[in-house]
């Protein structure tokens, strides 16, 4: 008989952990554990202290945990009975999503009945010996946060220690800006079909600790990467079926409509034809947005295909999934099954079939497609939903700085002004309030911004005004001013 000997795993594998995660990808692990936990509610909040990001939260309104419950969390390589309908896969996301950022993992928890439980892993002692800290339940103080999410139980995931980039004070609010905006983008798609379906709200917001105050919390918006609402082709969507061994894995293959636009299609504000190929779900989760996995080579010319494989339990023989989520393997069994997948309703139309069919779509598109004229790019003031969509939208002055818009004061009669040096369009703060509702901000009023925005952008090209542009802007100021007063008179006599 041989001899056996059991190895330990040497704690300095920690340091490897987590290295391929981004924000975006290392968040969702963490709301992963939310959704199987039973929450409905998440929010993601950013702390800021001074001019830094200091610290994240993921908070979510689910069942909490009792303590053997945290223990086995907090163990590197946990594996657990996972339910039918569980995102968690190989026991490691909680640790390799944090530590991937902060070197402080703080979890407490809120189960029914009302005790509570905390655990804190430091990435110096798990190196070192795989110890965590039990948290003194008295000094918790979960309620601020688990309000935020409507809860009475669930569990608050604390970065600390974090690894978030040391910026000045215009870095700083730019890299929170950004990093939210990228992360609302990823989380409402790969959660778009429980966000649209009212099972999962995901909230982000910023809390500086210096002020001791959270600002305005915004929701994340599904974005379908499917959710076009039209057919490019009659009798698209169809479904194909590959069939490897005995299992039945059906492809629903669409066409994108040619002159689709929007965070629908330029995923991530990115050239919607980056994201031709493969669109995999697990239990309405997205898994891979995009890729062909070698069953066949990008091109341009399918930038209009997408193919849906969402029946995951059929699937999962034949593919090998990454830690944190990112992109999937297919089998070689798998690609050649894909390749002679057919239309089982007419027995005729193959996959083949389909891709030459986008591609003959888009050709024919191309003869009538015009261009769209470019903008300038916007700036802080216009809400960032907004920038985002005209940014997917349309082509933009990149050549040129950004165009902001704030409020101001201003001589009296005035509704508006442009200032071409600081490239800024003003409006005048008198009518904030009514114009706002009292509810004011960086980014507020965002309908009336945009379309102000939408009406006066074209006014920063060149290098100055001619008489008749000049005129053109008084005219409108004089309209609008006018069009103010009567929505203050209107409202004055409704009272």
């Amino acid at each position: 008989m041989l001899e056996r000997r059991v190895l330990e795993p040497d704690p300095g594998m920690i340091k490897g952990l987590g290295v391929h995660h981004t924000m975006e990808s290392a968040v969702a692990d963490l709301i992963d554990n939310s959704v199987d936990a039973g929450a409905d509610r998440v929010l993601v909040r950013f702390d800021t202290e001074g001019v830094q990001p200091v610290g994240l939260h993921v908070a979510d309104n689910g069942r909490g945990m009792d303590g053997h419950q945290v223990d086995e969390a907090m163990r590197l390589g946990r594996q657990r009975d996972y339910g039918a309908r569980d995102q968690g896969h190989f026991g490691i996301g909680l640790k390799a999503a944090s530590f991937s950022h902060a070197d402080t993992i703080t979890v407490r928890t809120t189960p029914a009945g009302g005790e509570r439980h905390g655990r804190r892993l430091r990435r110096g002692d798990v190196q070192r010996d795989y110890s965590c800290e039990v948290l003194d339940p008295t000094t918790l103080h979960p309620e601020a946060l688990l309000s935020r999410v409507g809860g009475v139980t669930g569990t608050i995931v604390s970065w600390s220690d974090t690894r978030f980039p040391r910026t000045g004070g215009a870095g700083l609010g730019n890299w929170v800006e950004d990093t939210r905006t990228r992360l609302s983008q990823h989380l409402g798609l790969v959660y778009h079909r429980l966000i649209a379906a009212g099972r999962l709200r995901i909230d982000i917001d910023i809390y500086d600790r210096d002020l001791g105050r959270a600002g305005i919390p915004e929701s994340v918006a599904a974005v379908d990467p499917l959710g076009f609402a039209v057919s490019a082709v009659p009798g698209y969507p169809r479904t194909l079926v590959a069939h490897v061994g005995g299992d039945r894995i059906p492809l629903r293959c669409h066409v994108v409509p040619p002159k689709a636009g929007g965070p629908n299609y330029r995923l991530y504000g990115r050239d919607g034809a980056d994201f031709q190929g493969f669109y995999v779900y697990r239990h309405d989760r997205l898994l891979q947005a995009g890729g062909w996995n070698d069953v066949v080579t990008a091109d341009r010319a399918r930038a209009l295909a997408r193919v849906v494989l969402d029946d995951f339990a059929a699937l999962a023989p034949h593919v090998r999934l990454n830690p944190e989520k990112k992109g999937i393997v297919f089998s070689h069994d798998l690609h050649g099954a894909i390749t002679r997948a057919v239309d089982e309703a007419d027995h005729r139309t193959t996959f083949a079939d389909y891709l030459s069919r986008t591609e003959t779509v888009l050709a024919d598109s191309r003869k009538r497609q015009h261009k769209r004229r470019p903008m300038a790019e916007p700036a802080k003031g216009l809400h960032e939903d907004v920038r985002r969509v005209i940014k997917a939208e349309v082509p933009l002055r990149t050549e040129e700085e950004p165009v902001q818009i704030r409020w101001d004061a201003m001589a009296p009669g005035r509704f508006f002004e442009l200032d071409r040096e600081t490239r800024t369009i003003y409006l005048n703060k008198k009518y904030r309030s009514v114009l706002t509702g009292g509810a004011t901000g960086l980014s507020d009023a965002p309908l009336l911004k945009t379309l102000m925005f939408l009406l006066t952008e074209d006014h920063f090209k060149g290098q100055q005004w001619g008489p008749r542009d000049k005129d053109l802007l008084e005219v409108w100021d004089a309209v609008l001013g006018a069009a103010v007063q009567a929505e203050l008179n209107y409202r004055s006599t409704r009272r």
